[in-house]
């Protein structure tokens, strides 16, 4: 063994530089599956180490009225329980800076689990509690950093002026989407009370956490066997934990496949280059042989040089991939209380490494199968032309590599149908690929005799490289086209996406959104409004919130299916309004909106139409011409779908699961929402005097959601950079190999054809169109499948349906194709420029 790991060391130093493609290909990708592993064991061990903190307790309820008496005591008897109120609001200073805010009004029970960290160390009671004439509050300090307020700062909180009494800087229970409802502002129950937030229309969601000895799930039947016509949201810590998992599965999975891509990717550079390494080291292979050393000993040393040459790739990947973890967790803690930990980049660094030694060897085998099997008379008599079909028994290894390769992928994918389904489209794409090659081999013999050609050789010859055996246009478009194809859907998306939150967005949408508007509020709200000159149109849509208790005659509880979940359908609450005065307009995708005719002639048992928002239409199977029972503030209203409409995706602002006809809600409004069209100037003064006018109204300003939609973008948009331009590269490095694999063969075969009287002219032109003809393929290849990839997204899932700039995937395509395939054609004429007998002596 010391013989053959000395040999291969030393036989690799000396042969370093014809070896880098294999390094470069292998560090990039190990590097991807470093930071997307990293980065998901950070999260798993944050979010779900303890769920029973992250929860607030083992069970939790949540409801929008307080339970009753009764309920509550059926609770204290089977354990512990904590309340936290929410309530969404605006929080003012004396500087009159505005923020939307989640207040929380907690108990002393509170936390159940976990540990509330205040700064400075405070009780929560004495922090929140009245002192003198002033209650306290506890602010996040991300929330006290931009509105510039520190401990002992007064705030406005409703009616009320409240005085920063800590920071929080950890809290167990934060919710991970408290960013979009508003920063959390932990406050008591008395101040709540007083802050003249909370009235009849208020819109509070009551939390009740409890902690029991009992199994979670048992403690759950049992609630809902004692309490069985409900409407509460029901869940333990199981639940949450699984729900958080499912989540970051999916997300986790998704940066795996990327990765794993550009991996397979760099294989085919893998490959590439070990053959080009191997056919160098034909007179060291062939000298081995000749001095009597055996087959399985050769074996070992080659297999060994890429034993090292992994272990080394792997190393400095992971290091590579170590440090752009570390910016990416940097990235995420300024949103979320997350911090990398040795551990994570230990057990991600493990699993890229294994990974990357089993992607190496899948690839390197069948070059080394193919190399390593030809005889020793056969290398001395023909150094560059001998090449050996691959054994059996290399064959059987390179086909158990490629499934221990293929079961690491399903094993390291969070999501079992994640991983099933990259490798079915692998599978499909490979197909696909073959029938492309197969499709444009038959095009381009077909074409090579055709007679309009036989006056162009130059065409002929181009064409007939593309047919030959060992053309380069199955890894061209397996690799380029893959990479080319995430660059254009990534740039179609990002700029589309970037267009929308900076033009679109701001020229269409009004100055500032109103939540929360009671019906004795209207009047006043209107007069305040019209006090200003530059308003240019106040809406306002009324909304009643309700729940699906029966479809077709038939109790939701009661409907079976093995896809939807009835019980939780029964349970989520819906958003209703009105279509006149609509603020969002709707695409009726199904069906068709009420006349007046349908109106005055309503079905027997039917109290109105409506219309119904695709997305919540589908999750429960419905139709037009199906009968819907409301339940409404305690009251069941019957109603007829007679049409299905889609919103405007991320543009809409206000996103009504239905919308009804005449006035079937007049009885149970009491609630508004609304836009108001003015200047950003004077929105600013209307947003300050609302507050002091109205405080329970919520005011968001349009620009404030266009800056953090900005940001969150740019940070996205970085991320997409950063995987393209390494799946890109990575790329170029496979064609590269590429050239380099056939590079020799294409020099010697172009001089042959010069000593023979071929011009160099008519050999350039020949590579010239050969070129050509593989960007065009590429591109066309990477367009198609980019663009449909974009517009899935764009407009199935964000709902944008603008299609005009397209144009810039298509552009970049072909620059891209144009430039890579441009260099390649250069660096292969410095080659020719070479005398001819200095190139036969090299080359052949």
């Amino acid at each position: 063994m010391d013989f053959r790991l000395s040999f291969a060391a030393k036989d690799l130093t000396n042969s370093v530089r014809r070896v880098w493609l294999f390094c470069m290909c292998l560090i990039l990708g190990v590097c991807l599956i470093m930071v997307a592993g990293a980065l998901y064991q950070m999260l798993d061990r944050s979010l779900l180490s303890d769920t029973r903190a992250l929860m607030g307790g083992d069970v939790e309820i949540e409801a929008n009225q307080a339970l009753d008496g009764v309920v509550l005591a059926w609770i204290s008897q089977q354990g512990g329980m904590s309340l936290t109120r929410e309530l969404n609001t605006m929080l003012r200073t004396s500087d009159g800076e505005f923020m939307l805010v989640e207040l929380l009004s907690t108990d002393e029970a509170y936390p159940l689990y976990g540990e509330l960290i205040l700064q400075p160390s405070l009780d929560l009671q004495q922090a929140t509690a009245k002192q003198g004439e002033r209650w306290g509050a506890a602010l996040d300090p991300v929330l006290a950093d931009r509105l510039g307020a520190g401990i002992g700062d007064l705030v406005s909180i409703g009616a009320l002026e409240v005085e920063v009494r800590a920071l929080v800087l950890e809290q167990p229970d934060r919710r991970l989407n408290a960013d979009w409802r508003g920063a959390p502002v932990l406050v008591s129950e008395g101040m709540l009370n007083a802050s003249g937030l909370v009235h009849p229309a208020s819109r509070i969601e009551y939390a009740y956490r409890i902690r029991t000895t009992q199994n979670a799930e048992a403690w759950k039947m049992a609630f809902m066997n004692a309490f069985p016509d409900t409407n509460w949201e029901i869940s333990t810590f199981k639940d949450r934990s699984e729900r958080i998992t499912e989540r970051l599965d999916q997300i986790a999975s998704g940066v795996l496949i990327v990765a794993f891509s550009t991996l397979f990717i760099g294989g085919l550079g893998i490959y590439n280059s070990v053959s080009v390494y191997l056919s160098g080291k034909r007179d060291t292979i062939a000298t081995l042989k000749s001095i009597g050393l055996r087959n399985g000993m050769i074996v070992q040393i080659y297999a060994l040089q890429v034993a090292m040459l992994a272990v080394a790739s792997g190393l400095i990947g992971i290091v590579l991939g170590s440090v752009l973890a570390w910016s990416g967790s940097i990235i995420l803690a300024q949103e979320l209380p997350l911090a990398l930990s040795p551990k994570d980049l230990f057990t991600a660094a493990l699993v890229a490494l294994l990974f990357g030694l089993i992607t190496a060897f899948t690839f390197a085998m069948p070059a080394m199968g193919r190399s390593l099997s030809v005889e020793a008379a056969s290398l001395f008599r023909d150094e560059h032309g001998a090449e050996a079909a691959i054994s059996r028994a290399w064959l059987i290894a390179s086909v158990l590599m490629t499934l221990a390769m293929l079961g690491l992928v399903l094993w390291l994918i969070p999501n079992v149908l994640f991983g099933l389904g990259f490798l079915a489209i692998v599978a499909l794409c490979l197909g696909f690929f073959e029938v492309v090659v197969r499709a444009v081999r038959r095009v381009a013999s077909n074409m090579e005799g055709r007679v309009w050609l036989l006056r162009s050789p130059a065409w002929r010859f181009a064409l007939a490289n593309l047919h030959r055996p060992g053309t380069p246009l199955r890894v061209t478009l397996l690799s380029l086209g893959a990479a080319l194809t995430l660059l254009v859907a990534c740039t179609v998306v990002v700029v589309s996406l970037l267009r929308l939150v900076h033009n679109t967005i701001p020229e269409e949408s009004p100055a500032l959104i109103l939540y929360d508007v009671r019906n004795d509020q209207l009047e006043t709200l209107g007069q305040i409004t019209e006090r200003y000159a530059s308003l240019q149109q106040l809406s306002l849509s009324p909304l009643v919130r309700g729940r699906i208790s029966g479809i077709n005659g038939t109790p939701v509880r009661d409907l079976a299916s093995t896809d939807i979940d009835w019980q939780e359908m029964a349970r989520d609450e819906h958003k209703l309004s009105y279509l006149s005065g609509n603020i969002d307009g709707i695409r009726v995708v199904e069906g068709g909106l009420w006349t007046d005719d349908q109106l005055s002639k309503l079905p027997d048992g039917v109290d109105f139409l409506f219309a119904m928002e695709d997305r919540e239409a589908n999750q429960m199977a419905l139709q037009p011409g199906d009968r819907v029972r409301f339940s409404l503030v305690g009251q069941s209203r019957t109603g007829l779908l007679v049409a299905i409409y889609s919103q405007q995706g991320i543009q809409t602002r206000f996103w009504f699961e239905a919308i009804f006809s005449g006035d079937a809600l007049d009885p149970f409004i009491n609630m508004h929402v609304g836009t108001v069209y003015m200047s950003n100037e004077e929105a600013l003064a209307l947003q300050a005097e609302l507050a002091r006018s109205l405080p329970n109204v919520v005011t968001v300003r349009t620009q404030d959601l266009v800056d953090s939609a900005s940001g969150l973008l740019n940070k996205a948009t970085q991320g997409l950079a950063v995987v393209s331009s390494i799946s890109l590269i990575v790329s170029l490095l496979v064609l590269a190999s590429v050239m380099a694999a056939g590079r020799e063969k294409q020099t010697y075969h172009a001089v042959i054809l010069h000593c023979l009287g071929a011009r160099m002219s008519y050999i350039r032109a020949a590579i010239r169109i050969e070129y050509a003809l593989l960007g065009a393929i590429v591109s066309m290849f990477s367009i198609g499948l980019g663009l449909a990839i974009a517009a899935l997204i764009l407009q199935l899932r964000l709902k944008i349906f603008e299609t005009d700039l397209y144009w810039l995937g298509v552009l970049l395509a072909f620059a891209a194709s144009a430039l890579i395939f441009g260099l390649g054609a250069r660096y292969l004429f410095s080659r020719l420029s070479l005398q001819p007998a200095s190139l036969l002596r090299e080359a052949g």
